[in-house]
């Protein structure tokens, strides 16, 4: 489901911006904001930033996952455990 929502996110991410500058826009007719308030109304929630749900990409978990390799804390330290990850490396002193 999460990779359906990000899927949907991207596809009217441009579309978005496009209707919500024309709906800012002082120098357009009221008719023109309107129409372009109505279309935004008519796009679905879903298809919003915050219904995206950060989760590992391997596992599938919600909880603790690092944003940047996008894994959770178990496959994380499985794959920094046997050095798959470039740039990352178990700490010893």
């Amino acid at each position: 489901m999460d990779s359906y929502k990000r899927k949907i996110f991207l596809k009217s991410e441009c579309k978005k911006f496009l209707l919500k500058s024309i709906k800012v826009s002082k120098n357009l007719s009221y008719d023109h904001r309107y129409k372009a308030t109505y279309y935004m109304s008519k796009i679905p929630r879903i298809s919003s930033k915050t219904q995206i749900r950060n989760r590992c990409v391997i596992s599938g978990r919600v909880w603790h996952v690092n944003k940047k390799t996008k894994y959770s804390r178990f496959v994380l330290r499985e794959n920094a455990y046997k050095a798959n990850l470039p740039g990352l490396s178990r700490a010893s002193w």
